[in-house]
Protein backbone atom coordinates (compact mmCIF):
# COMPACT_ATOMS: atom_id res chain seq x y z
CA UNK A 1 0.00 0.00 0.00
CA UNK A 2 2.82 2.38 0.86
CA UNK A 3 4.55 1.81 -2.45
CA UNK A 4 1.30 2.39 -4.30
CA UNK A 5 0.82 5.86 -2.86
CA UNK A 6 4.44 6.97 -2.82
CA UNK A 7 4.83 10.02 -5.02
CA UNK A 8 6.50 13.40 -5.17
CA UNK A 9 5.08 14.25 -1.79
CA UNK A 10 6.37 10.99 -0.26
CA UNK A 11 10.17 11.20 -0.59
CA UNK A 12 12.48 8.66 1.03
CA UNK A 13 13.67 9.15 4.58
CA UNK A 14 16.90 10.76 3.33
CA UNK A 15 16.71 14.54 3.66
CA UNK A 16 20.26 15.66 2.94
CA UNK A 17 20.77 17.86 -0.11
CA UNK A 18 22.15 14.93 -2.09
CA UNK A 19 18.68 13.42 -2.15
CA UNK A 20 16.67 14.60 -5.19
CA UNK A 21 13.43 15.12 -3.27
CA UNK A 22 15.09 17.05 -0.47
CA UNK A 23 17.05 19.26 -2.85
CA UNK A 24 14.12 19.68 -5.24
CA UNK A 25 11.71 20.51 -2.43
CA UNK A 26 13.99 23.11 -0.87
CA UNK A 27 14.75 24.76 -4.21
CA UNK A 28 11.07 24.70 -5.12
CA UNK A 29 10.19 26.50 -1.87
CA UNK A 30 12.89 29.12 -2.51
CA UNK A 31 11.76 29.66 -6.09
CA UNK A 32 8.13 29.94 -5.00
CA UNK A 33 9.06 32.58 -2.39
CA UNK A 34 10.76 34.63 -5.12
CA UNK A 35 7.69 34.36 -7.35
CA UNK A 36 5.43 35.52 -4.49
CA UNK A 37 7.69 38.56 -4.06
CA UNK A 38 7.60 39.14 -7.81
CA UNK A 39 3.80 38.94 -7.79
CA UNK A 40 3.67 41.57 -5.04
CA UNK A 41 5.63 44.01 -7.21
CA UNK A 42 3.35 43.24 -10.15
CA UNK A 43 0.40 44.18 -7.96
CA UNK A 44 2.18 47.39 -6.92
CA UNK A 45 2.61 48.36 -10.60
CA UNK A 46 -0.02 49.96 -12.87
CA UNK A 47 -2.51 47.26 -13.90
CA UNK A 48 -2.43 48.21 -17.60
CA UNK A 49 1.27 47.30 -17.75
CA UNK A 50 1.43 44.48 -15.19
CA UNK A 51 -1.22 42.19 -16.63
CA UNK A 52 -2.41 40.80 -19.97
CA UNK A 53 -5.38 43.16 -20.19
CA UNK A 54 -7.96 42.15 -22.79
CA UNK A 55 -8.44 43.93 -25.14
CA UNK A 56 -5.11 45.73 -25.26
CA UNK A 57 -5.24 49.45 -24.51
CA UNK A 58 -1.90 50.46 -26.01
CA UNK A 59 -1.84 54.02 -24.69
CA UNK A 60 -2.67 52.90 -21.14
CA UNK A 61 -0.11 50.10 -21.29
CA UNK A 62 2.66 52.46 -22.42
CA UNK A 63 1.75 55.03 -19.75
CA UNK A 64 1.60 52.32 -17.10
CA UNK A 65 4.96 50.82 -18.06
CA UNK A 66 6.59 54.23 -17.94
CA UNK A 67 5.00 55.15 -14.61
CA UNK A 68 5.74 51.77 -13.04
CA UNK A 69 9.24 51.34 -14.47
CA UNK A 70 10.86 51.05 -11.02
CA UNK A 71 8.51 48.40 -9.59
CA UNK A 72 8.43 46.51 -12.88
CA UNK A 73 12.23 46.41 -12.91
CA UNK A 74 12.26 44.92 -9.40
CA UNK A 75 9.54 42.43 -10.34
CA UNK A 76 11.47 41.34 -13.41
CA UNK A 77 14.80 41.06 -11.61
CA UNK A 78 13.51 39.03 -8.67
CA UNK A 79 11.38 37.01 -11.07
CA UNK A 80 14.09 35.85 -13.46
CA UNK A 81 16.34 34.63 -10.65
CA UNK A 82 13.46 32.97 -8.84
CA UNK A 83 12.32 31.35 -12.07
CA UNK A 84 15.76 29.83 -12.64
CA UNK A 85 15.71 28.31 -9.16
CA UNK A 86 12.18 26.98 -9.46
CA UNK A 87 12.77 25.57 -12.95
CA UNK A 88 15.79 23.67 -11.63
CA UNK A 89 13.70 22.29 -8.76
CA UNK A 90 10.86 21.17 -11.04
CA UNK A 91 13.29 19.44 -13.38
CA UNK A 92 14.99 17.59 -10.50
CA UNK A 93 11.66 16.38 -9.08
CA UNK A 94 10.30 15.42 -12.52
CA UNK A 95 13.43 13.40 -13.29
CA UNK A 96 13.25 11.55 -9.98
CA UNK A 97 9.56 10.78 -10.42
CA UNK A 98 10.20 9.52 -13.92
CA UNK A 99 12.95 7.25 -12.61
CA UNK A 100 10.46 5.80 -10.11
CA UNK A 101 7.85 5.15 -12.79
CA UNK A 102 5.48 7.92 -11.64
CA UNK A 103 4.62 9.03 -15.17
CA UNK A 104 1.64 11.32 -14.54
CA UNK A 105 3.28 13.15 -11.64
CA UNK A 106 6.51 13.46 -13.65
CA UNK A 107 4.54 14.94 -16.55
CA UNK A 108 2.96 17.43 -14.15
CA UNK A 109 6.31 18.62 -12.81
CA UNK A 110 7.62 18.81 -16.39
CA UNK A 111 4.71 21.11 -17.25
CA UNK A 112 5.55 23.18 -14.18
CA UNK A 113 9.13 23.36 -15.43
CA UNK A 114 7.93 24.59 -18.83
CA UNK A 115 5.63 27.13 -17.16
CA UNK A 116 8.51 28.59 -15.15
CA UNK A 117 10.71 28.75 -18.25
CA UNK A 118 7.97 30.68 -20.04
CA UNK A 119 7.64 33.04 -17.08
CA UNK A 120 11.39 33.63 -17.17
CA UNK A 121 10.77 35.27 -20.54
CA UNK A 122 7.72 37.12 -19.18
CA UNK A 123 9.66 38.52 -16.23
CA UNK A 124 12.61 39.44 -18.42
CA UNK A 125 10.35 41.42 -20.74
CA UNK A 126 8.64 42.99 -17.73
CA UNK A 127 11.79 44.32 -16.15
CA UNK A 128 14.15 44.95 -19.02
CA UNK A 129 12.24 45.47 -22.28
CA UNK A 130 8.79 47.03 -21.87
CA UNK A 131 9.66 49.93 -19.51
CA UNK A 132 12.59 51.22 -21.64
CA UNK A 133 10.44 51.05 -24.76
CA UNK A 134 7.67 52.94 -22.97
CA UNK A 135 10.07 55.62 -21.72
CA UNK A 136 11.48 55.96 -25.25
CA UNK A 137 7.92 56.37 -26.60
CA UNK A 138 8.57 53.61 -29.15
CA UNK A 139 4.94 52.59 -29.54
CA UNK A 140 5.42 50.18 -32.45
CA UNK A 141 8.09 48.10 -30.74
CA UNK A 142 6.25 48.31 -27.43
CA UNK A 143 3.04 46.96 -28.97
CA UNK A 144 4.82 43.99 -30.54
CA UNK A 145 6.59 43.00 -27.33
CA UNK A 146 3.47 43.64 -25.23
CA UNK A 147 1.36 41.34 -27.38
CA UNK A 148 4.09 38.69 -27.10
CA UNK A 149 4.17 39.28 -23.32
CA UNK A 150 0.40 38.79 -23.07
CA UNK A 151 0.49 35.54 -25.02
CA UNK A 152 3.41 34.16 -22.98
CA UNK A 153 1.70 35.12 -19.70
CA UNK A 154 -1.47 33.24 -20.64
CA UNK A 155 0.48 30.27 -22.03
CA UNK A 156 2.61 30.03 -18.90
CA UNK A 157 -0.53 30.12 -16.76
CA UNK A 158 -2.10 27.31 -18.81
CA UNK A 159 1.04 25.20 -18.32
CA UNK A 160 1.06 26.02 -14.60
CA UNK A 161 -2.57 24.98 -14.17
CA UNK A 162 -2.15 21.76 -16.15
CA UNK A 163 1.05 20.96 -14.28
CA UNK A 164 -0.62 21.43 -10.92
CA UNK A 165 -3.52 19.19 -11.93
CA UNK A 166 -1.21 16.38 -13.05
CA UNK A 167 1.36 16.71 -10.27
CA UNK A 168 -1.07 17.10 -7.37
CA UNK A 169 -4.04 15.06 -8.60
CA UNK A 170 -2.72 11.72 -7.37
CA UNK A 171 -1.56 13.21 -4.07
CA UNK A 172 -5.01 14.62 -3.31
CA UNK A 173 -6.45 11.08 -3.55
CA UNK A 174 -3.80 9.44 -1.39
CA UNK A 175 -5.74 9.94 1.85
CA UNK A 176 -2.98 11.66 3.80
CA UNK A 177 -3.22 14.01 6.75
CA UNK A 178 -5.93 16.64 6.61
CA UNK A 179 -3.47 19.52 6.20
CA UNK A 180 -1.91 17.75 3.21
CA UNK A 181 -5.28 17.17 1.59
CA UNK A 182 -6.19 20.83 2.14
CA UNK A 183 -2.94 22.05 0.56
CA UNK A 184 -3.19 19.84 -2.51
CA UNK A 185 -6.92 20.50 -2.86
CA UNK A 186 -6.40 24.25 -2.72
CA UNK A 187 -3.63 24.03 -5.32
CA UNK A 188 -5.88 21.99 -7.61
CA UNK A 189 -8.67 24.58 -7.40
CA UNK A 190 -6.31 27.51 -8.00
CA UNK A 191 -4.58 25.70 -10.87
CA UNK A 192 -7.84 24.74 -12.56
CA UNK A 193 -9.36 28.23 -12.32
CA UNK A 194 -6.17 29.92 -13.50
CA UNK A 195 -5.63 27.48 -16.34
CA UNK A 196 -9.18 27.79 -17.68
CA UNK A 197 -9.05 31.56 -17.38
CA UNK A 198 -5.78 31.67 -19.32
CA UNK A 199 -7.25 29.50 -22.08
CA UNK A 200 -10.08 32.05 -22.33
CA UNK A 201 -7.49 34.81 -22.54
CA UNK A 202 -5.64 33.06 -25.36
CA UNK A 203 -8.93 32.69 -27.22
CA UNK A 204 -9.51 36.43 -26.93
CA UNK A 205 -12.46 36.24 -24.57
CA UNK A 206 -13.33 39.61 -23.02
CA UNK A 207 -15.94 40.81 -20.56
CA UNK A 208 -14.32 39.61 -17.35
CA UNK A 209 -10.93 40.30 -15.71
CA UNK A 210 -8.88 37.49 -17.29
CA UNK A 211 -5.67 39.35 -16.45
CA UNK A 212 -6.38 39.57 -12.73
CA UNK A 213 -7.58 35.98 -12.46
CA UNK A 214 -4.52 34.62 -14.28
CA UNK A 215 -2.14 36.75 -12.25
CA UNK A 216 -3.85 35.87 -8.97
CA UNK A 217 -3.63 32.14 -9.77
CA UNK A 218 0.14 32.40 -10.21
CA UNK A 219 0.63 34.45 -7.04
CA UNK A 220 -1.67 32.34 -4.87
CA UNK A 221 -0.46 29.09 -6.41
CA UNK A 222 3.14 30.05 -5.70
CA UNK A 223 2.26 30.88 -2.09
CA UNK A 224 0.64 27.46 -1.67
CA UNK A 225 3.68 25.79 -3.22
CA UNK A 226 5.90 27.07 -0.40
CA UNK A 227 4.50 24.73 2.31
CA UNK A 228 3.94 21.95 -0.22
CA UNK A 229 7.58 22.17 -1.36
CA UNK A 230 8.88 22.16 2.20
CA UNK A 231 6.79 19.08 2.91
CA UNK A 232 8.21 17.40 -0.18
CA UNK A 233 11.67 17.92 1.31
CA UNK A 234 10.72 16.38 4.66
CA UNK A 235 10.00 12.66 4.77
CA UNK A 236 8.25 12.93 8.16
CA UNK A 237 5.69 15.41 6.84
CA UNK A 238 4.60 13.22 3.91
CA UNK A 239 4.72 9.63 5.24
CA UNK A 240 4.08 6.75 2.87
CA UNK A 241 0.59 5.34 2.82
CA UNK A 242 -2.76 6.84 3.70
CA UNK A 243 -3.17 8.92 6.81
CA UNK A 244 -6.27 10.15 8.55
Amino acid sequence: MAATHAGALSPPAETRLGDPHALGGLLSALGAVAVVITSAFYVASPQAAAGPVQPLDLAAAIAGAAKGAATLRIAGTVGVFGDLIWATAALIIASELGRRGRGVSAAGWTLLFLSVVIFTLVDGLTGYVLPPLALAADSSAFEGFKRLWDMLFFLGTVAFGAGVMAAMGAESRAGRRKVDRVLTGALLIVGAIGGLDAVAGLLGVTGFPVDRIAGASIGLGSALFIPVSLRIARRSAWPDGPRG
